[in-house]
């Protein structure tokens, strides 16, 4: 699954690389031709400007590839062009227990069929969530021109989302899983159900902060990024009594800086780690 995540991000800045470059190309394409249409301007004064000469984008350059996600069409082009990479970069790692639960609960010769399985129905339910949130953040750039708008509208129901109980039911929820059965039919409804519900109670505990990286605008990547590690950071945590709190991720943390320790101590003393004097 690192693996996955890391071919993931590969795909991720590749994409975006040529993304940015085709908007900037387009960019340069409108300065061009408006220049040109200046320069003719005496000789045809009563030509339209049909090739969007008079495109107020024109003059931002780089953005005008970043604008032409705000329309649906340009929406839907994103989605088909970045979910496919996004889901498996953010989400993979936390796939890995029930991954675990469906190989340990299943026989040697249904092994593969049931991680098919699982595998299809949390792509499915996560794809339809995917959506959904395209949706919702194409909605709120339509509604504000200025990108400060949707971002602060973001981060308030990151806020609200992170703090509510309704929050840690879905992650409570998403660290129980079912039973599978050994045989039949009742073995394939059992995988497609593992992974559906899996699917579904991440969903429900991340989907306010995967909406953030959607209205980020152009810090799209960086966005995504802080998110990811957030995610990854508070799958460590242990399930809880879901309340109004804050729950940062103090375990992630406390692991981060444990396996830190030794190794700074050894670069201040000069020496190797202990770990690595005993090898």
């Amino acid at each position: 699954m690192l693996v996955v995540t890391a071919i993931a991000w590969a795909a991720l800045l590749a994409v975006h690389a040529i993304g940015s470059g085709s908007g900037h190309h387009s960019g340069s394409v409108m300065r061009m031709d408006h220049m040109e249409h200046m320069e003719h301007g005496m000789a045809m004064p009563a030509m339209p400007a049909m090739d969007g000469a008079h495109d107020p984008r024109a003059a931002q350059g780089g953005t005008a590839h970043m604008d032409s996600m705000d329309s649906p069409s340009g929406s839907a082009r994103m989605f088909l062009t970045t979910w496919p990479f996004m889901l498996p970069a953010m989400m993979a790692p936390l796939l890995v227990p029930a991954l675990r639960h469906g190989y340990v609960r299943s026989l040697p010769a249904r092994r593969r069929r049931t991680l098919t399985s699982l595998l299809a129905a949390y792509a499915a339910v996560w794809s339809v969530g995917g959506l959904v949130l395209f949706a919702l953040a194409t909605a709120l750039r339509e509604i504000s021109r200025s990108g400060a708008i949707p971002l602060a509208v973001g981060l308030f129901v990151v806020a609200v989302w992170e703090l509510s109980p309704w929050r840690q039911r879905c992650l409570n929820r998403r660290q129980a899983h079912p039973a599978i059965a050994a045989f039949g039919r009742p073995a394939d409804r059992d995988a497609l159900r593992l992974g559906g519900t899996h699917a579904l109670w991440c969903v429900g505990s991340c989907w306010a902060l995967m909406l953030l990286p959607l209205l980020a605008g152009r810090w799209h990547l960086g966005a995504m990024v802080i998110v990811t590690l957030w995610i990854w950071a508070e799958f460590f945590e242990a399930p809880a009594v879901p309340a109004w709190r804050p729950r940062p991720p103090v375990t992630a943390v406390r692991i981060v800086a444990a396996s830190a320790r030794p190794l700074w101590r050894s670069t201040a003393d000069g020496t190797r780690p202990a770990a690595v004097t005993r090898a």
